[in-house]
């Protein structure tokens, strides 16, 4: 009965306090992805967004942001096609997510959307 006690006071503490919590395992995949030449994580990274079905014809600038429970990340602007963020499992899995879907599902590391292009004055 202690050790179950423990256990459950154990993991509540762990639910309500992430900073308690254990790190992440290292992902190995994604390390993988990081020892690659800029222009090939690139191009991990626009295959990941076409395979999930989304489009993404030129990809431009990326980024490392914060894991997001044992998924390693990155964001990626695609012109045409948008803001993504790509969290990448130990496995290899990617899941891919457009950035103005991610900032209402509070996930972490999009870019600041882009402020809107101002028309000329006309004269």
């Amino acid at each position: 009965m202690m050790k179950s006690l423990v256990a459950l006071l154990a993991a509540t503490a762990a639910a309500l306090s992430p900073a308690w919590a254990a790190p992440p395992p290292p992902n190995a995949f994604a390390q993988r992805i990081l020892k690659l030449d800029p222009a090939r994580q690139k191009a991990v990274l626009r295959q990941a967004i076409t395979n999930d079905g989304e489009r993404c014809g030129h990809i431009g600038d990326t980024s490392r942001v914060p894991p997001y429970k044992n998924l390693a990340g990155w964001s990626a602007r695609c012109t045409p096609g948008g803001d993504y963020l790509i969290f990448v499992g130990p496995d290899g899995s990617a899941q891919v997510r457009r950035c103005e879907d991610a900032r209402k599902l509070k996930l972490p590391g999009c870019p600041p959307p882009e402020p809107p292009a101002k028309k000329p004055a006309r004269k």
